[in-house]
């Protein structure tokens, strides 16, 4: 399989996932990401929201897309699945020394999305 369209096949599980985050803790998010960033502006409630719901909807297919056409470059699986499993680590860390708010959600998404796009991909590039 293409390995562009298995990207984007991929990125259904986390769209998912991103749609039921939003729904489950969409409102925690968007106190945080009002109260933690100063350049939300004049932002309401329902525009962060409406937002982040788009975001996590939306992003993991531009994700899907950029690791296909990284994976056909590369053209190596384990040496992908190395990077993104490598990255997911980095960027956990990253979370936990920045002191960023809701570390222990990121590290989940980090995770996730590296085992989404490590694993899946390279499998469903096989079929």
């Amino acid at each position: 399989m293409n390995p562009v369209l298995a990207g984007i096949l991929a990125a259904i599980p986390l769209s998912l996932l991103g749609i039921l985050y939003m729904l489950l803790r969409g409102r925690a998010l968007v106190q945080v990401l009002q109260t933690e960033s100063p350049e939300a502006g004049d932002m309401t409630t329902n525009q962060w929201f409406i937002l982040m719901f788009g975001a996590l909807a939306l992003a993991p297919f531009l994700l899907g897309i950029l690791s296909g056409l990284i994976f056909r470059w590369l053209g190596n699986p384990p040496l992908f699945m190395g990077i993104a499993l490598g990255a997911a680590t980095l960027f956990t860390i990253l979370a936990w020394v920045s002191r960023t708010p809701m570390p222990g959600e990121k590290t989940v998404m980090n995770w996730l999305v590296a085992l989404d796009f490590g694993l899946l991909m390279p499998f469903l590039t096989q079929i």
